[in-house]
């Protein structure tokens, strides 16, 4: 098991690339952002992000991202997530990473050293934060129309004209975007703009920017949004985060 500190500072993203390894960050600071072909995950600070061996993604952090990560063998990846999962919050599992982090990186593993990877297994296993995960879809006009919005989240064209952009009917293109995420298009996109949001907020913009540059009206509106999805106020999301301190 490879352990290491780490501190990430670019705010571009890193071209499409994999590793030979399964990588779980432990954060302390900062926020990481991972996209593949199916989907963009969001790991903020005080959460563990797993990537697997093998999944190409591209990532780019906002603000200066600061942990811990593991490397996993191909036989310590068997059995977990296939694509990249967010971690509820865990302060056992940020206290495992510490330990790990004292430990020889050549020899066996000792029993209790083993126990300690199957607690740090089970909790990467434990249900995602889906509210941190957005689906991409996979036919191309349809993904087409996604990064668009991802590019520019306050975009304010119209289902219609979305489909129109694309060439189908605003019935055919909702039926498809639908049957494919799971969701119908407008709550996507309300997904996408807290996406974006989270970001900007990440980096200290305030609230009633991050509101309007999101396409929001008003920044109650936005609010209300933020609470029913995260179940609190960007205020208060923030100082909870502040507030949650891993173990040294």
């Amino acid at each position: 098991m490879l352990a290491f500190e780490f501190a990430r500072t670019e705010s571009d993203w890193a071209p499409p690339h994999s590793h030979a390894r399964g990588q779980l960050f432990a954060l302390n600071e900062g926020l990481l952002i991972v996209e593949t072909a199916r989907g963009r995950w969001l790991f903020p600070a005080q959460r563990c992000a797993w990537i697997p061996l093998g999944c190409t993604h591209a990532a780019r952090s906002v603000g200066r991202a600061v942990g811990s990560m593991l490397y996993f063998s191909a036989a310590a990846s068997r059995g977990l997530p296939r694509e990249p999962h967010v971690a509820g919050e865990s302060a056992l599992l940020f206290a495992i990473v510490q330990r790990i982090l004292g430990w020889s990186p050549y020899g066996q593993l000792s029993s209790s050293q083993s126990r300690l990877i199957a607690v740090v297994r089970d909790e990467i296993r434990r249900p995602q934060e889906e509210v941190l995960r957005l689906p991409i879809p996979r036919m191309a006009r349809l993904a087409r129309v996604a990064r668009a919005l991802l590019e520019n989240v306050g975009d304010y064209r119209t289902l219609d004209q979305w489909a129109a952009s694309e060439g189908m009917s605003r019935r055919t293109f909702m039926r498809a975007f639908s049957s494919e995420m799971h969701m119908p298009f407008g709550q996507w996109r309300q997904k996408a703009r807290l996406f974006a949001a989270l970001e900007r907020l990440g980096q200290n913009e305030s609230v009633t920017e991050v509101a309007m540059a999101v396409g929001y009206s008003s920044v109650s509106a936005f609010i209300e949004v933020f609470r029913s999805t995260l179940g609190t106020t960007p205020g208060q999301y923030f100082e909870r985060r502040r507030q949650f301190r891993p173990p040294a």
